[in-house]
């Protein structure tokens, strides 16, 4: 009983530090923007979702935005940098309306366009992320992997700058976070399948966020049969679809309604597969960047125009083509993106290009030497590895911790990879990493004793 109370001592002062870090951050405004047109559209959507445009943007008062805040050096609010009176609305195409939705219903309720209630209530549920990842690593190995695990994230700058940040990516990690534990925790339970549902409902509404979640969501399914008895994981699958249909079914007529093509995520893929190849040296000599890929598109078709169906079916053709053509290049590319997930910091500065000046942000990470983040990197990385072979006996409980881990790795290598996408996952390896550490240190301790 006095080892349990030290724990939930402990955990509680993680919370409070994790809760105290990030709202630091937002006091300091050290949230990494750059004030990129991207980061700012979701304050269009709802801006427009209140004057009764559904999922439309201005774009050329988007980018008057952008420039404002580059300009000023901060992060304006909407109300503070009125439209002009005739505006040209377009509707989305490349982007998602989910969390321009959620801002337009705060907004509403709170009767101002202000930034900072978002990023509150996004740092108010991180923090209860880390009680989750405390609770994943207590589940999965015991409490002290689970205070280690929930330590390491409260701390983890990618995550809390992008829990500050008013943009959709931290709402991903809450999905997969969220799942890991729903899954570990409905073992424990007689009838999960109200559980799975929810999680469905939680799923189609992150979905509405980055639609790039949908095979996620087939993904989990799956595991289900690896995990129950295929009667038992047949029912739980249907509760998961069922909810995530329910929500995620509006986006997919919302497009069809808008664009007159069925069209179940957003049109950018090949858009972003084009990214993915200016990462690294290429035959084209492109670099991950929109402009560079539209001037592509455009010496490959003239006619075509950005944020079209024939945009993305003129760089699809011609993707296809290269890969046909160039098989050990493209190989050779996807094992890089895969290297680079698992060691984020070594993997970009051996195989990546250096991004183009007008792509640098993260003024906070990019104060750090570089040599200790590399070194971070490889000390996390490793411990990750280790921790994976030392749980490789147990399938079942390896495929539940990482399977959004496993998700992203066999997803986005073959295409694209981020930093964002990275740090969705990133709490995968934090928690086996602690478990290793704990492993190692538990050894040592044997050894002496002996």
């Amino acid at each position: 009983m006095k080892h349990f109370g030290r724990i939930s001592t402990s955990i509680l002062v993680i919370l409070g530090l994790a809760l105290a870090t990030r709202c630091f951050f937002l006091y300091k405004n050290w949230n990494n923007l750059d004030f990129a047109e991207s980061y700012l559209l979701h304050g269009e959507v709802a801006r427009n979702i209140l004057k009764g445009h559904w999922f439309q943007k201005n774009p050329e008062h988007l980018q008057a935005l952008a420039q404002a805040c580059r300009e000023q050096g901060k992060l304006l609010d909407l109300e503070d940098f009125p439209p002009p009176q005739d505006e040209h609305l377009v509707p989305l195409y490349n982007d998602e309306g989910g969390y321009g939705l959620l801002l337009s219903a705060i907004w509403k309720i709170l009767g101002s366009q202000r930034w900072w209630p978002i990023r509150l209530i996004q740092i108010l549920i991180d923090t209860l992320m880390c009680w989750l990842i405390f609770r994943i690593g207590q589940m999965a190995f015991g409490e002290r992997v689970g205070v280690l695990a929930a330590l390491l994230y409260a701390f983890f700058i990618p995550a809390v700058e992008m829990a500050v940040r008013p943009h959709r990516d931290i709402w991903v990690n809450f999905l997969y976070i969220t799942s890991v534990y729903v899954f570990l925790v409905s073992g424990q339970r007689e009838k999960p399948f109200l559980l799975y549902f929810l999680l469905g409902l939680f799923a189609g509404v992150i979905a509405w966020m980055r639609s790039t979640v949908v095979p996620f969501v087939l993904f989990t399914t799956l595991l289900l049969f690896l995990l129950y008895h295929w009667k038992v994981a047949a029912k739980l699958s249907l509760a998961i679809l069922t909810g995530f249909l329910l929500v995620f079914s509006t986006l997919i007529v919302r497009n069809y309604l808008a664009f007159d093509t069925l069209m179940v995520t957003r049109g950018a893929f090949w858009h972003s597969f084009w990214g993915g190849m200016g990462q690294m040296e290429n035959p084209y000599g492109l670099r991950e960047d929109d402009t560079q890929i539209a001037m592509l598109a455009k010496k490959l078709d003239p006619t075509v125009e950005f944020e079209t169906d024939r945009y993305e079916q003129v760089l699809k053709q011609e993707a296809l083509k290269f890969v046909s053509e160039h098989p050990l290049w493209y190989g050779g590319s996807v094992l890089k993106r895969g290297l680079v997930i698992v060691f984020p910091r070594a993997g970009r500065k051996l195989f990546f290009q250096e991004p183009l000046p007008q792509h640098i942000s993260g003024t906070l990470n990019r104060s750090f030497n570089e040599v200790f983040l590399i070194a971070a990197d490889i000390f996390l990385g490793g411990l990750f590895l280790w921790g994976l072979w030392q749980i490789r006996g147990n399938v079942k409980k390896l495929a539940v911790l990482v399977h959004p881990y496993f998700f992203t790795l066999a997803t986005l290598a073959p295409f694209y990879v981020t930093g964002r996408n990275i740090a969705n996952v990133y709490f995968v390896v934090l928690i086996i990493a602690s478990y290793a550490f704990v492993t190692l240190i538990d050894k040592r301790m044997q050894r002496r004793i002996q």
